[in-house]
């Protein structure tokens, strides 16, 4: 039983111990930054794109997307079983939400190795 209690005694002053000790200029500069984290951020801006131009498998696909400032400007296109190319263009700007047109080309023949971007 005595073990038991020592043990448990151990345990409970190195936990005791473990928690970390602020003095009082670290204490300051936590709530700073507590402060700092409840200010809005700007959103970041960014660019990216990616394809699937693949010949062999009739795969022909892709995406881009900007932001600048908050305004999203985007479009992505998938070449469908049908023939026909779909196009999505898109923008989101502050509370509009998703705002897309939508376009179909009928009888598309894919540039195979070529990006479909770049020939914007």
């Amino acid at each position: 039983m005595t073990a038991r209690v020592f043990i448990s005694l151990c345990l409970v002053a190195t936990v005791a111990l473990a928690m970390p000790q602020y003095d009082q200029q670290q204490q300051q500069q936590a709530n700073t930054g507590k402060q700092l984290q409840a200010q809005p951020m700007m959103p970041m801006n960014y660019d990216f794109q990616w394809e699937v131009n693949n010949q062999e498998y009739q795969n022909y696909y892709g995406h881009q997307e900007a932001a600048v400032n908050g305004r999203v400007d985007g479009s992505y296109h998938v070449w469908l079983p049908d023939g026909r190319l779909m196009k999505v263009e898109y923008y989101v700007d502050g509370d509009s939400g998703f705002v897309p047109t939508i376009t179909y080309e009928d009888g598309y023949a894919p540039n195979w190795g070529n990006s479909y971007f770049n020939r914007r």
